[in-house]
């Protein structure tokens, strides 16, 4: 679903949740900025592992949107 070089707006919302998840997972704490990185990558690979996703690669799919979305929604 996305992953590097993807729409800036769409990122940006997904490193707003990855960023709130730093505070109740302890994943990398990121800056939003609308740039899927590799510092994204690894804290999207670091919900993936937490959740069980396999394999946890970094990248967005609907399965792993929908665990940040459920997980940021708590």
């Amino acid at each position: 679903m996305w992953s590097i070089n993807d729409d800036m707006r769409n990122i940006f919302e997904l490193q707003v949740m990855l960023r709130e998840l730093n505070r109740t997972l302890g994943i990398r704490l990121i800056n939003p900025d609308g740039i899927f990185d590799h510092e994204t990558t690894e804290a999207v690979t670091q919900v993936q592992k937490i959740a069980g996703i396999e394999p946890p690669n970094g990248e967005v799919d609907l399965l792993t949107w929908n665990e940040i979305v459920s997980l940021f929604r708590g």
